[in-house]
């Protein structure tokens, strides 16, 4: 029930998969709850801010200066979670390109197609629900000791295993073509 109505809502932050003959994008607008709670209290703490000056004006500036480090703490904080993550993948250059951007800085990883292998959705449980995420497999060990890469750490709003299996599904066939291609080109 919880998952259709997440949903139904899930147009206000879409995933966005765009999948062609020769490249893969997938664009996740979807805010994290961290982000979603520093905003709320963000707003909240400026409500209160404008209340307390209407009503006592600047003799209650102790609470004033509260609210203001409050608010400023709850959006520093929200401003430290991603905005977007956009995933590509190139059939031409047989390349991939993660990019995490937040309001500050843009975090860029970059490689080859082909150390990976497939991608599947993982659910994790936790004492509040099920979350999924997309955990691309590689081949072999590389530099951290695994041999999987989970795309988005974070649980984001409107999580849920059809959006999750749409970006799993699209990123296996991609790779599964470029495999395909590698495979021609030594024969």
């Amino acid at each position: 029930m919880i998952e259709k109505i997440t949903d139904m809502l899930a147009f206000a932050s879409p995933v966005r998969v765009y999948l062609r003959s020769e490249n893969l994008v997938v664009q996740d607008y979807r805010p994290t709850w961290v982000m979603l709670f520093c905003l709320a209290g963000f707003a909240g703490m400026v409500v209160i801010f404008v209340l307390v000056v209407r009503a006592m004006g600047s003799d209650a500036l102790s609470g004033l200066i509260v609210c203001a480090f409050v608010g400023i703490a709850c959006l520093v904080v929200a401003a430290m979670q991603p905005i977007r993550e956009a995933y590509y993948f190139d059939l031409a250059t047989d390349s991939y390109r993660f990019v995490r951007r937040f309001v500050h800085r843009k975090e860029v990883i970059e490689g080859s197609m082909d150390q990976f292998t497939g991608a599947y959705v993982k659910t994790v449980t936790q004492d509040e629900g099920e979350s999924y995420h997309v955990v691309l497999r590689q081949e072999g060990m590389f530099l951290t000791g695994v041999s999987e890469q989970t795309l988005r750490e974070e649980t984001p709003l409107f999580n849920s295993f059809s959006n999750e299996a749409r970006i799993a599904n699209a990123i296996s066939s991609i790779v599964s073509v470029a495999k395909y291609q590698r495979s021609k080109k030594k024969a």
